[in-house]
């Protein structure tokens, strides 16, 4: 792989990896491989929901699926004959405690006369004997699979104590042919919908802090510049149509959202160097961040927004610097391995995951912000892009396997590791996960 920072000298700050691919419109479904999961899980029994119809097991299955796939819990089998009412007495905390069930979910699946769709599901702590949540939703039949991503999230937050992000979105690039596509997809892949299309590259897409616009970097016009495009979050679709910020004298690129979706910072590229601009969305003013000869680009603020992350070559080599927003000292973060870069903070600011180059390969690692030690995630070659979940429990990043560009996903304690496939002839690349869904 070339260097990120030799092709942002030669083309003024824009990354290129995928410039010479060839692009083409989005396919109807991404595949999903587990592909690692170790340790110690969380034993729990999903039954099929009550109910009429494929949309009832489907549910159970997508709560099965999304629980799986973190690796935390151990999916139980079941009986085909085990009762999936609710529990009620004592002695039906018995019986389940006889077939050595632990974690109970129930449900069932109801359509209502005026066309929504209604279900509701229980979760049981069977040694403890008392209901730990229960849940009901009615919603449009065409949301069956948030419904029942809704469920998921109830009951992973319950049994860990930490936010489920399965309601969440990811948006990425897909290219094929002589087309490149952003399209946004639930977090397990499904429901893939294009938002933008150009025959000319898009790269990193953004999410606003409140999901409600992505912005990204594209060649319309034959010059790198960013464009914001308005989305419904929950439906996966955009809402409007896409708006140029600037652009400015250069190539600019690789946008970051303050926390208070006010502004964006860029990095603007003219005659070899690259620095960092704060952008006002309100009225287009900017503010310089950075002043170096060197390139300066990738930018990325923390959750309280007093500081910058950003990715510098100004001692030879990239490596991840922190500056504050109102001007102060740049401080270099990262100085083991050759090279760092792409940084990204973690949703409490406790850690940064970053692409980290060593020993001929380029992987996902995760750097703690007190000790600075730096934890390498990803066994790969040619890993690119991480994006952290609101949760901070998951990474995902772009990759390669048999010459394709693939979306990895890989837990933060590496218990769990999850690929994305697209169908063939697709190039996915320039993940970036979205916020938590606001009820």
């Amino acid at each position: 792989m070339l260097s990120i920072f030799r092709m942002i000298k030669s083309f003024f700050g824009i990354i290129f990896f995928s410039i010479a691919m060839s692009y083409g419109a989005v396919s109807a479904q991404v595949e999903i491989e587990i592909i690692a999961d170790e340790g110690a899980k969380i034993p729990i029994t999903v039954l099929p929901f009550e109910g009429e119809g494929d949309q009832a097991k489907l549910i159970s299955e997508i709560i099965s699926s999304d629980l799986a796939k973190t690796g935390i819990f151990a999916i139980q089998s079941f009986d085909k004959s085990w009762s999936r009412s609710k529990l009620g007495d004592d002695a039906d905390y018995t019986n389940w405690a006889s077939r050595v069930v632990q974690n109970l979910v129930v449900g069932n699946f109801v359509k209502l006369d005026d066309g929504r769709l209604q279900a509701a599901f229980w979760l049981y702590d069977i040694p403890g004997q008392a209901m730990s949540v229960g849940y009901q939703i009615k919603d449009d039949p065409k949301q069956v699979r948030q419904m029942a991503h809704h469920f998921a999230d109830l009951i992973y937050e319950k049994l860990t104590g930490d936010k489920g992000v399965f309601r969440t979105k990811i948006a990425y690039v897909v290219s094929k042919k002589d087309q490149s596509a952003l399209v946004i997809a639930d977090s397990d892949g499904h429901n893939p919908n294009e938002v933008f299309a150009s025959k000319e590259p898009i790269l990193s897409p953004r999410w606003s802090p409140d999901g409600s616009k992505i912005a990204f970097v594209s060649f319309l016009k034959r010059k790198a510049a960013v464009y914001v495009t308005p989305v419904n979050y929950k439906k996966g679709r955009a809402t409007g149509k896409s708006i140029v910020i600037g652009p400015f004298p250069g190539s600019n690129s690789a946008p970051a959202w303050s926390p208070d979706g006010q502004s964006l910072a860029i990095a603007i590229s003219k005659d070899g160097k690259s620095d960092i601009f704060m952008i006002s969305l309100r009225d287009q003013s900017r503010v310089q961040i950075t002043n170096n000869r060197s390139i300066n680009t990738e930018p990325n603020f923390s959750h309280d927004g007093k500081t910058l992350l950003f990715t510098s070559d100004r001692t030879g080599r990239p490596q991840v610097y922190q500056v504050p927003v109102q001007g102060g000292t740049e401080v270099r973060l990262t100085y083991t391995g050759r090279y760092n870069a792409s940084p990204h903070f973690s949703p409490d600011d406790s850690f940064i995951a970053l692409i980290h180059y060593d020993e001929r390969k380029f992987n996902v690692g995760m750097q703690d912000m007190k000790s600075g030690v730096v934890q390498i995630l990803t066994d790969g070659s040619r890993d690119q892009s991480p994006s952290i979940a609101p949760n901070g429990k998951v990474i995902v990043y772009a990759s390669e396997a048999n010459g394709r560009g693939i979306l990895r996903f890989v837990a933060k304690n590496g218990r769990a590791k999850l690929r994305y496939v697209g169908p063939k002839g697709d190039d996915l690349r320039e993940p970036s996960w979205g916020p938590f869904i606001k009820d």
